[in-house]
C-alpha cells in the first residue's frame, strides 16, 4: 500500500518514475518504503502529455515504452508495480534473454 501511495503522490505532482523496480525501493525507519533513483523520471508539463523516450529495466519495462508509437504516461509505473507484486508472490525475478523478454512484453505472451 505504501508503494501505491508513493505512486499516487508522484502522479499528483505529474512525475513518471519510469524505472520502478525492486532495486529502487528502499526500506526506511519503521519499515517505511521509499521510492528512489529518479534518474529516468520525467515531469509532465500538462495533463494528457505523453513521453516517447525508451528507457527502463528490461524485466520491469512496460509495453507502452517499448512500442512508443503513441508515447506513455503514468501507466508504465503501474505495470512495473505489477511486476514487483508478481515477484513478491513468486519469490524471484525471472531470468531470461533480454531480446526474448522484450518480445514477450511487446506481444503480451507470458507463461506463469
Amino acid at each position: 500500500m505504501q508503494m501505491v501511495n508513493g505512486l499516487k503522490y508522484l502522479q499528483a505532482n505529474k512525475i513518471i518514475h519510469r524505472d520502478l523496480k525492486l532495486g529502487n525501493v528502499f526500506i526506511g525507519d519503521n519499515m517505511t518504503l521509499k521510492i528512489g533513483d529518479f534518474g529516468l523520471a520525467t515531469k509532465l508539463d500538462f495533463d494528457g502529455e505523453k513521453k516517447k523516450t525508451i528507457c527502463g529495466t528490461p524485466n520491469y519495462i512496460a509495453p507502452e515504452i517499448l512500442e512508443s508509437k503513441d508515447g506513455h504516461s503514468y501507466e508504465v509505473d503501474m505495470w512495473s508495480l505489477g511486476v514487483i507484486i508478481y515477484t513478491f508472490l513468486i519469490g524471484k525475478v525471472e531470468k531470461q534473454n533480454k531480446n526474448v523478454l522484450i518480445f514477450q512484453i511487446k506481444r503480451g505472451t507470458f507463461s506463469f
